[in-house]
C-alpha cells in the first residue's frame, strides 16, 4: 500500500529460514545421562542415544529412544525423586547380610570424601553412582540391610570414629 509495508493478506519478504526453537543440538561422542535419575548411563555416545528404548541401570526406569540427556544437570528435586526410586528398589531387593555396619560406614565416608562432602550430607544418588562403578563398595541394598535407612547409615558414618 503506501507505506512500503505489506497489506492485509499480502506476503512479506523474508530473510531466510528462521532457526527452530525446538531443534536439538548435535552431540558428537558426548555422554548420556538418565532423564529420570540424572546419573551417567553411557560414555561417548551419539546425539540421539539410545537408538531404541532401554532401562537405566541405576533407577531401572525406561529411557526412550533419543531421550538421554547430555549433562547431569537436573531441575531442583529431581535427584530426590531418583533417591526415592533407589531406596524402594534397595529395600525390595534385600541385602547381603555379610556386609557389616563398619564396612558400610567406611564406604560412605570414602565416597563422601571423594565427592567433597561430609558423610552426613552425602546424597544417595552420589553414593549409588560410585557403588555402581566400584564393586568394592557395598550396594545400596546392603546399606539398607545394615541400617534400615539411608539417613541412619549417613548419621552412623558421620559419628563413627
Amino acid at each position: 500500500m503506501g507505506f512500503g509495508l505489506p497489506g492485509l493478506g499480502e506476503k512479506a519478504e523474508t530473510r531466510g529460514p528462521m532457526a527452530s526453537a525446538t531443534s536439538k543440538k548435535r552431540r558428537a561422542g558426548g555422554d548420556a545421562y538418565c532423564p529420570h535419575c540424572h546419573l551417567l548411563i553411557e560414555k561417548k555416545v551419539g546425539h540421539a542415544w539410545p537408538d531404541e528404548p532401554q532401562r537405566c541401570p541405576h533407577c531401572r526406569l525406561l529411557v526412550g529412544a533419543g531421550r538421554a540427556r547430555p549433562t547431569a544437570a537436573a531441575e531442583p528435586g529431581a535427584r530426590g525423586s531418583a533417591a526415592g526410586v533407589f531406596a524402594h528398589e534397595a529395600k525390595r531387593a534385600g541385602g547381603d547380610s555379610s556386609t557389616s555396619k563398619d564396612e558400610v560406614c567406611q564406604a560412605i565416608r570414602a565416597v563422601a570424601e571423594g565427592v567433597g562432602s561430609r558423610p552426613e550430607r552425602l546424597l544417595m544418588v552420589d553414593y549409588q553412582q560410585r557403588a555402581s562403578d566400584d564393586d568394592s563398595l557395598p550396594s545400596l541394598s546392603d546399606v539398607f540391610a545394615a541400617y534400615g535407612s539411608w539417613k541412619r547409615a549417613r548419621r552412623a558414618a558421620a559419628n563413627a570414629p
